[in-house]
Order: structure tokens, then C-alpha cells, then sequence
């Protein structure tokens, strides 16, 4: 192989080392097993919508960070899509994340903010004492002492149980460190950040930008397994899969959470981008209507279709699609093996990316990291 760094997987990560270490001079190669580019982030254009259909479920760039945001530029331009969230529990839409409005709406009243503060202070420590819980020591018994049992149950009980498939009781207290609760009737669901937006170009054509350049090669379809072989030891690789699965699971199942899709074109839309299922009864856990983020083409917006995907939790299996690991003890523990396998068998890989780190990233997090680790290559002439 003519290239000194072998990137595999072509998600956010990975072109963005790749475009940081072509610029420094390095001939890179990035394979893909998927037939696309972009990882999870991967959109389509409807042909006869005109929508921008992303395929592994919304993806809205935010970020605090004026680097990444400068260097993401680059390549694409944004909308000013700001996004908002809307849960529905028992019939009715609530906005999410909690605030000043959501606490009215579900208790009937008309509080104002002091009010509502030492309202939901006073019904967390009613109902935690009531149901003796001094020290939380589950996700539930967490969210109850801090926000009182009727929001807790209302908004994130059944979510959480359907997202992760057991009981809130189950989960660590550790998950819950706080919840985001806005004495205000500010609806905005990053409120902090100081940019967001979606390419109006969509996210594939953002990350084809990134790897045009000339000491970058692409391939598509082509996984690692099958290549291995002929990498020359010379070739330093960045692995951005999963690193259980690079091994055939020799130490056993890194455990995942994954999801399943299921969409359709229909004049019956969300008239929103998103809207949170809150109940039990209800199987999925949200429902994406992909029109409302091309704000820039009210066209597309305007017309009577929509492209809307129900959103469920899966079971992880082997070979599927890995989305949220599993973060605990266990896990953590036998992730470190498998990078301690990586550093005795590939001593030219260094493990990178949502996949190979074990991690849930959000975009401009994947993309700043993906900056310090490209500067980390090239000051070690890794």
C-alpha cells in the first residue's frame, strides 16, 4: 500500500485525521466497509421530496467551541436551525428539555420561576423521604431526588427503561448526575451552544469536501479484515470500528446498545423535527420528521410529504450497528484488555473514533478530538 497512515472508518473522526495529517504532507489511505462515507452522520436527498433523509437518525451540529467550529466551516456551510424538542406524555407535547413551562403544564399551574424552583425542591425532598431514599444508589431513586416522582415518571422513567431495555433501578445513580431543568421558558434544546446548525449541503457532501485532497485515497466497501494482510508494517493505522470485533470477540462482547429505523413517506408529519415518546405504551423512543431542519428551503418544508422514522432501541448482536456503549466497571475493565491485544498484536495501530474509543461522542466533540490526535501523530511522528 502507497500511503503511510491507514485510516479505517470514513465517519467525522476519521476524515477529519485524515484531512489534518494530508495536509501535513502524509499519504493517506481511508477504507469503508459501508457502501457511503460519514459513518452515522451519512444523508441522502430524497429524489422526490427533496429531503434530506438521515439515515441513522437526526443529527444537529452543536458546539461551544470556536475552534471546531472554525475548522468545520471549512468545508460546509450551516443553517441557523436551532433545535427544540417536544415529549409527549399521556396525549400531550411538553418541551424538552424540562423548563418553566413543561412544570406548568404537567402540575396545572401558573408559577413563575422562584416559585416553580422551591416547588420542585420541596417535591424532591417530600417524595424522597417518603420512599426513604437518603443516598440514591439507582438511576431512579436519582432522578426522584431531584426532581420529585411525578416529573421523573412522567419524562424520563419510561424513556430511559425503553432506551436501555431493564429497569431504572438497574441503572447506575452515577448516569444522573444532574438533569437539566430551566426555571425559564427558554425551549431551546442546546442552549449553551454558540453554534448549531445542519449543512445545507447535508452531512455526506460535508465530509466528501473534507477528503478532497490529493494525498487522500478512498475506498468503499472494503473492510479491514479482508486487507489486513497486506498492510506493510510501515503503515501506521488509525482503527475507528469496534476493537472486540477486530479480534473475532476473543475476551468476549463489548456491550452496545443499537438501534432500528423505521420510516416512510406520509402526509401525516410531526410538524416538528422530533418528538420524544415518553410512555411505555409507546415502543420507540422518538420519531424524526427530517424536512423541518432544511430551514434554508422552505420549499421543502412547505409541501405536503414528509420523510418521518420511528426511532427504536435494539439489542446489540454481532455485526450489527453499535450506538451507545455501555459504560460501567465491567466494561471499562474488558475494553482495556482489548487495547492491551491491540498494543501486543498491531504495534502500528492506535485505536480512534466513537467505535474504537468505547465512547458516545457528539460530533463536535468526535471533531475535536480528532484535532488533538492528528497534532499528537504528527508531533510523534507516529
Amino acid at each position: 500500500m502507497n500511503c503511510d497512515y491507514l485510516i479505517v472508518g470514513a465517519g467525522v473522526f476519521g476524515a477529519t485525521v485524515a484531512e489534518r495529517l494530508a495536509e501535513a504532507g502524509k499519504k493517506v489511505l481511508v477504507i469503508e466497509r459501508r457502501a457511503h462515507l460519514a459513518g452515522n452522520i451519512y444523508s441522502y436527498t430524497d429524489e422526490e421530496t427533496g429531503i434530506e433523509v438521515h439515515k441513522y437518525g437526526s443529527h444537529i451540529f452543536h458546539t461551544e467551541m470556536n475552534e471546531v467550529w472554525n475548522y468545520i466551516t471549512r468545508f460546509t456551510e450551516f443553517n441557523d436551525y436551532v433545535h427544540t424538542v417536544n415529549t409527549r406524555h399521556e396525549g400531550k407535547l411538553y418541551p424538552m428539555p424540562i423548563n418553566l413551562d413543561t412544570i406548568n403544564l404537567l402540575y396545572g399551574t401558573e408559577m413563575d420561576a422562584e416559585e416553580a424552583e422551591k416547588f420542585v425542591a420541596e417535591e424532591a425532598k417530600r417524595d424522597s423521604e417518603r420512599l426513604g431514599i437518603k443516598e440514591p444508589r439507582n438511576f431512579e431513586e436519582k432522578g426522584i431526588s431531584l426532581v420529585g416522582e411525578k416529573l421523573y415518571t412522567a419524562f424520563l422513567k419510561n424513556y430511559t427503561e425503553k432506551q436501555w431495555n431493564t429497569s431504572a433501578t438497574n441503572l447506575s445513580a452515577e448516569i444522573l448526575s444532574r438533569i437539566p431543568v430551566r426555571f425559564s421558558h427558554d425551549n431551546r434544546y442546546f442552549m449553551t451552544a454558540k453554534h448549531q446548525g445542519i449543512p445545507c449541503e447535508g452531512y455526506t457532501k460535508m465530509v466528501e469536501k473534507m477528503l478532497e485532497h490529493e494525498n487522500i485515497t478512498v475506498k468503499l466497501g472494503v473492510d479491514f479484515k479482508d486487507i489486513k494482510d497486506e498492510v506493510s508494517e510501515d503503515v501506521k493505522i488509525i482503527y475507528c470500528g469496534q476493537v472486540d470485533e477486530l479480534f473475532d470477540y476473543e475476551l468476549g462482547v463489548l456491550p452496545w446498545r443499537s438501534l432500528r429505523f423505521e420510516e416512510e413517506k406520509t402526509e401525516n408529519g410531526l410538524g416538528e423535527a422530533v418528538i420524544n415518546e415518553a410512555d411505555k405504551i409507546v415502543p420507540y423512543t422518538r420519531a424524526h420528521d427530517y424536512k423541518y431542519y432544511q430551514i434554508h428551503q422552505p420549499e421543502v418544508i412547505e409541501q405536503k410529504l414528509s420523510y418521518v422514522a420511528r426511532e427504536y432501541p435494539a439489542d446489540f448482536e454481532k455485526g450489527g450497528e453499535a450506538y451507545y456503549p455501555v459504560n460501567n466497571p465491567e466494561s471499562a475493565e474488558l475494553y482495556e484488555k482489548y487495547v492491551a491485544l491491540v498494543e501486543e498484536r498491531y504495534p502500528n495501530m492506535v485505536l480512534g473514533g466513537r467505535l474504537g474509543a468505547y465512547q458516545y461522542w457528539d460530533m463536535d466533540k468526535a471533531i475535536k478530538n480528532a484535532l488533538e490526535f492528528s497534532e499528537k501523530l504528527t508531533v510523534k511522528n507516529f
